[in-house]
């Protein structure tokens, strides 16, 4: 094969994977869109359906298997089709094995640190403030995490739910970096991460000062300390435990906290 028929290839496979992860994002915003549409309706026998549906037992497993086959399985199409790469997504590089791997999780052990600190002192000075705020105000922060963590595996699915967003993230990642190199790409991959977002109004709706939980603008600066971390090290598996840390460190934090939360719950 010659260069020019390489080139085509790899031009080929930069197309599709931009296709995928455009598809991938109006997916996402259609689902979230018609389903707050729906919710909403006037239409009497479709609100009992979904009604109905809320009080399934089984909901969280069949909002699991869905989070699941969006989350982890495009990706892992995109990787048997080929389009992405074990390397793109920062899964493997032969580069981990260089003598400076200990400087890389050193790094990365201080950038989860420094993330970690400013978030709580973040949180503090927001769970002071909103406490104080007119009852209705504000809505208690991450009541379903962290419920979780005060029932047994509970924290499973805290850990399920990261690798869920950090193989999605990685996947938008690869698509801008492999079209716009490593710099440009990590950054850009970040953007596509906010685009999303912006495409969901609760999302939206958690911007709004009279109405923000601060669980949108956390989930953006550990998105963002993310992307710092994949640029420095192209490591995902360290990406996941630095995202853990930040969120089982924040939801603990809350936890010791729980008067200044029930009190902000109490006052909603």
């Amino acid at each position: 094969m010659s260069d020019l028929e390489v080139l085509d290839v790899l031009s080929g496979y930069r197309l599709e994977l931009v296709a995928w992860v455009l598809c991938s994002i109006l997916v996402y915003g259609l689902a979230v869109n018609v389903s707050q549409r729906l919710r909403r309706s006037s239409w009497s026998r479709l609100n009992r359906s979904l009604t109905a549906l809320d009080r399934w037992p089984h909901r969280l497993w069949l909002h699991q298997a869905l989070r699941f086959i969006y989350y982890l399985g495009i990706p892992y199409l995109a990787l048997t089709r080929g389009i992405t790469s074990p390397v793109l997504m920062g899964l493997w590089g032969t580069h981990w094995f260089h003598p400076r791997w200990a400087g890389d999780l050193a790094l990365g052990a201080a950038v989860a640190l420094g993330a970690l600190l400013l978030l709580l002192w973040s949180w503090r000075h927001f769970l002071l403030i909103t406490a104080n705020t007119e009852p209705g105000a504000q809505a208690s922060p991450y009541p379903f995490q962290r419920r979780l963590l005060s029932v047994p595996w509970g924290w499973g699915l805290l850990v399920l739910d990261v690798l869920y967003l950090e193989m999605h993230w990685a996947f938008y990642r690869s698509a801008a970096i492999r079209s716009l190199g490593d710099y440009y790409g990590v950054f850009v991959g970040f953007v596509l991460i906010l685009t999303e977002w912006g495409l969901d109004p609760r999302f939206r709706r958690d911007l709004d000062m009279t109405s923000r939980d601060g669980k949108a603008m956390t989930t953006v600066a550990i998105a963002f300390v993310v992307a710092i971390v994949y640029y420095l090290t192209a490591n995902l598996w360290l990406c996941m435990t630095v995202h853990l840390i930040v969120q089982f460190g924040l939801l603990s934090f809350l936890a010791l906290n729980r008067g200044l939360v029930d009190q902000q719950g109490e006052r909603n």
